[in-house]
Formats: C-alpha cells, structure tokens, sequence
C-alpha cells in the first residue's frame, strides 16, 4: 500500500496503523517483540508461495516482498524472505540504540517520524535496516556523521522535514543509491546540489520554489529521476540547463514556459512530466519535437491543431484533460506514430476519459504506435469492449466492474497484454474465463485467492501469526508501558536519542 495509508477494516478497533502510532515509548525486549509480531516470512509451498489471507498484518498494509540473502541454516531451506509490511510508529519520541539495534531488523518498511533527533551510532543502526523505507520526517536537521551513516542505508529513505542541508551532509546523503525524500528544502545551495548530483537514485526535491540557473545546473546532472514539483515558474537559464538533462524530470507544478523556455526545455531526454504547463501553440510544437516520454494536461476543448503537434512527439506520450472523447480527437491520438518511425516502441496514455463509444473505440484499436492505455476509463459496454479488444497491447487498470458479457468479450484478447489489475466487481465464472487467457493480467488480489494457502512448515514459517484482536491488544500493551515509563519523575519525552 502507499506509504501512509489506513487500510482500516470495518471494525470497533483502531487500525494497526493507529495502534502502533500509540506507542511514544520503547525499549528493547518490546521493540523486539513488535519485529516478531510484524514479520511474515514468505515461503515456497507446491507451485506457489505460502499467503495468510486472514493474517491481518498483511491485510492491512503490506506492499511487496524481501528476499532473504542468506539460506536459513536451522532447517527452513523453504523459507525464501518475508513480506515487505509496514511498521507505522509515528508517535515514538525518542530512539535509544538498542531499540533502534531492534527495530532495524523489521523486514519492512519503517516509519519513525516523531524522532527528532539521532545520534551517530543509532543512525549507523538504522542504515543496516534492508527490505524497505525508512522515514524519520521529524529530523529538522542533520549533522555530517549522520548523513553519511544514513546514506549507508539500502532502502528509500525520507527526511522531509530537514530545512537545511551543506554541501558535507548532502555528500553524505548522496551515497545513497535508492529514492530520497529530502522535500521540506526550500532552497538548495551550489555547493549541496553539486554533492546531491552524485546521489544515484531517486530525488525528490520538492520544497524548492526557486532554481537558479547554476543549482539547476548541478541537478540536471544527476543520473536519477528529479523531482521538482515545488516550481511554478522557471528563470531562462534554468530552463537551458534542465533542457540539457537525459534522464526522468518532473515538474509537477510548472504553470507556464516561454516559446524560449518551451524550445529549450524540449531539448531534454527521458520521461518529462509536466502536468500543470499552459499549452499554447508555441509549446505544443516545441514539445512535440521531445524526445523520451511525456506527460501533459491539455484542456477539453483543445484545438486540434495543438493536439496533433503533441502527438508528433516521438516516444511514449501521455495526455491528460480531455474527458470525453470525440471521434476527431480520438483519429487524431491513434495517428501518433511509434518511436523511429517503428511500430510498436511506443505508448500513448489517456488520461480523465471514463467512457467511450463503440465508434471511438474502434478508432483507437488502430493504434499502431505501441501500448494503448486509457487510465480512467469505468465504464465499458459491449459494443466498445469487442471494439477495444482488438488492440494487441491495451491496459484499462482503472476498470472496476464488468459484467459476464464483456468479460467473455475481453476473454477473446488474441494480443500480447491486456492489463486489468483494478478489476474488483465481477462474477467468479467472469474472473475464471479472464484468468484463463493468457494475455490477460489481472491484480494480485486475484491471484491471493487462488494462491497457495498457509500451510505449517518447519520452524519459522510455523510461526502462528496473531489474529486481529490479539495484535491490537499487544500493540495497546506495549504504548501503555511506554506510557508508564514516561511518567516516572525525570523522564523527558521529548529527549534527544
């Protein structure tokens, strides 16, 4: 699940999300016992892997797997790693090194955004915490020693609510290899960028209002995807020097470009994302001259002229605004040509559409460019669906309910993919025919209610795992003690690490 997410059933009980956010005390023995209760190894069992589908850890928040390195050596060859759930501990004050020595072992993604403070050897703990993020948004500041424990650390790892960085942390910070969340810069100085343009995984940037053309030229460096969703606005020399950059850029936030900066900001290779520009003539032709990906928010009432310089775009192209769509419009997107003048190296995505005709749909199964994707389309009737089908690479991930009809419609897909994974309505004889056609990808909740079930293996994939009821009443246990301790005369809960 997204990072931050209450996947609350219906029940009289909190979620385990605001279970574990309770806690605002820890030590040791009951860090440990909160790893136990939140680690479900993953095993092969027959043809598949083992899943506890009434295990409400998983229920409620897990979002991939982490592969053991190692084979265990205590007799379970079968036990392969564990699933990536989440460990929400949001209210926890304080991180002494053994609980912090505790929780690194969660094989998971972990949350400490209350901790203000980390000394250097709980920072050296935590960066040996594997197989998922590590957010601590409540650190304002971080020193150099720090930085370069945390930089150590092989998960995506958040620090949102760092308001300065110098260019000795941020070289730190840029050893880093996967996403890094430092969103809460305002400002990010030459000398920081120039370290953070060694960082060689994601980075987020998403505080900064305002680029000069030198820190510009610094990020656009960086071999990562960018992200710069702060920006409205962007100085001529900033706009150069990002049109100079190959690689992922997101300017989420950008409202409009010059016919100067437009032509310069197209010179960019890889995915740019600019979801909020002004699409005037000017820019239309000049990013229809870009080359890589690209995603842009059109109004509805778009001129044709302004669509079809788009569409001349060369790679994937994704479109957003147009909510419905006539047959002019949709003659115009099914025209666009595949990268290099190939058929079938590009995409064109649709976005904000939620309904076709019969006539449209057929329009756009003659697409010819590579994979059509129309991403919000809820609604599908026969007529379109045996249109559609037709296409050999089509995804409608947003489809949630079909009916027996066009899922046997759906079911004659003769192409390479047909992705469905947000399909959540439809009959079980529906689900079996889809799921018997090769093509045809549906989501992984489908794929749990046939998967392999729990079964005891040895050891500790025996493991029995707590239900709901149980878990809530231990994680409720374990914030009352903390409670308790922090109490005592002379505590301070609001201690530094």
């Amino acid at each position: 699940w997204e990072r931050g997410t209450d996947m609350t059933e219906p029940t009289n009980q909190p979620s385990l999300w605001e279970a574990a956010g309770a806690i605002r005390h820890l030590d040791a023995l009951r860090a440990r016992q909160l790893v136990e209760a939140f680690r479900k190894p993953l095993a092969f069992a027959g043809n598949g892997l083992t899943h506890a589908v009434d295990d409400p850890v998983l229920a409620e928040g897990w979002n991939g797997v982490t592969l053991t390195r190692v084979p265990p050596h205590d007799g379970t060859a079968d036990v392969v790693g564990s699933w990536k759930t989440n460990l929400h501990l949001h209210g926890l004050l304080r991180l002494p090194l053994s609980v912090a020595r505790e929780l690194a072992r969660h094989p998971g993604n972990l949350y400490l955004d209350k901790v203000a403070t980390l000394t250097e050897a709980v920072a050296v703990e935590l960066a040996g915490h594997e197989g998922g993020e590590l957010s601590l948004d409540n650190l304002q500041s971080i020193t150099e020693t720090v930085a370069a424990a945390l930089g150590r650390h092989g998960g995506d790892l958040s620090l949102n609510g760092v308001t300065h960085l110098d260019h000795r942390a941020a070289s730190g910070l840029a050893r880093h290899a996967t996403t890094l969340h430092l969103d809460g810069l305002p400002l990010v100085e030459s000398p920081a960028a120039a370290a953070l343009s060694h960082h060689r995984g994601n980075l987020h940037l998403n505080g900064i209002i305002v680029l000069s053309g030198g820190v510009a030229g610094h990020l656009a460096r960086h071999s990562g995807q960018l992200h710069l969703h702060g920006l409205t606005s962007l100085p001529d020399a900033a706009a150069e020097a990002l049109g100079q950059r190959t690689g992922y850029l997101c300017l989420k936030r950008l409202a409009r470009l010059s016919s100067r900066q437009a032509e310069v900001l197209a010179g960019h290779r890889g995915e740019l994302q600019l979801p909020a520009v002004q699409v005037d003539d000017a820019v239309a032709e000049s990013l229809g001259r870009h080359r890589g990906s690209l995603l842009i928010h059109v109004p509805a009432d778009v001129p044709l002229h302004r669509l079809e310089a788009l569409v001349r775009h060369q790679g994937p192209l994704e479109i957003s605004g147009l909510v419905t769509l006539d047959e002019r419009r949709a003659r115009v997107l099914a025209a666009q040509s595949g990268l290099g003048g190939i058929r079938g190296l590009s995409c064109l995505f649709i976005d904000r559409v939620n309904r076709i005709t019969p006539a449209v749909a057929a329009i756009l199964a003659t697409h010819t460019a590579g994979g059509l994707a129309i991403n919000d389309l809820t609604e599908l009737s026969e007529e379109a669906a045996a249109e559609l089908v037709k296409h050999p690479i089509l995804s409608l991930d947003r489809l949630v309910r079909v009916s027996d009809r066009v899922a046997a419609i759906l079911a004659t897909h003769a192409g390479v993919t047909l992705s469905l994974r947000g399909l959540k309505e439809a009959s079980g004889p529906a689900i079996a025919r889809l799921k018997a056609t090769p093509s045809v990808e549906l989501s992984r909740r489908h794929d749990a209610a046939s998967a392999t079930p729990h079964t005891p293996l040895p050891g500790a994939a025996a493991v029995r795992h707590q239900d709901r009821r149980e878990l809530v009443r231990l994680l409720s246990r374990i914030a009352s003690c903390g409670e308790a301790v922090l109490r005592r005369p002379g505590s301070s809960p609001e201690g530094s690490a």
